[in-house]
């Protein structure tokens, strides 16, 4: 009998472990973060593609996706070429603390060695962690590229983030035959959406 009552303790815990995932695996607000701007163009000193433009662009066509696929609700951390500091930002995301949100911040990949190339993504917790998984793998897939890994970094973005929160650097601006294809709206289209199916799986 109480092997019977443990084993029915056991499946209903796990029912109900199984139905809280399920009810809280997609995120409610989404809140994309597209880097640079305004002032701040991005990248290195010297370098033609403007980091900032990039990052908006890629924004905003990952917004779309979201809200076409889903009911998500999606915050810009700015939605123009204006600057925002890295505090405004991180108060942006802030307000969303524990509403069931995260927080991706786009960027694009500069170095003096010309050589460099492929995907990266930064995370900044345990749960940011689970998101950068599901994330990583599908940019890397979508950009056709080299995994460069997935990393604990403290970036202002992600340090003081209350949520869950991922920097993606979606390929080098640096690297010729990757600048080559970032400049492409399609490369951009399919990162974007990428980092979507990502975040529905979440």
């Amino acid at each position: 009998m109480i092997k019977q009552f443990a084993a029915v303790s056991v499946l209903f815990w796990l029912f109900v472990t199984i139905v809280s995932t399920i009810a809280n695996g997609r995120p409610s607000v989404v809140v994309i973060d597209p880097g640079h701007g305004g002032i701040d163009r991005g990248g290195i000193p010297g370098l033609r593609l403007a980091e900032k433009d990039l990052t908006l662009d890629t924004a905003k066509r990952l917004s779309r996706i979201l809200r076409a696929r889903s009911n998500i609700k999606v915050v810009m951390t700015r939605d123009e070429d204006t600057f925002v500091s890295l505090p405004a930002r991180t108060a942006i995301a802030n307000r969303y603390a524990g509403a069931n949100a995260v927080f991706v911040s786009i960027h694009y990949n500069a170095s003096l060695r010309e050589g460099a190339y492929g995907i990266e993504t930064y995370y900044n917790n345990r749960r940011a962690y689970r998101l950068a998984v599901l994330v990583h793998p599908r940019a890397i897939q979508a950009a056709d590229s080299r995994e460069r890994g997935i990393r604990h970094r403290g970036f202002r973005v992600l340090r003081s983030n209350r949520l869950p929160a991922i920097l993606v650097e979606c390929g080098f601006m640096t690297n010729r035959a990757e600048a080559g294809r970032i400049q492409s709206a399609r490369y951009r289209e399919r990162i974007a959406t990428a980092i979507a199916d990502g975040l529905l799986q979440y």
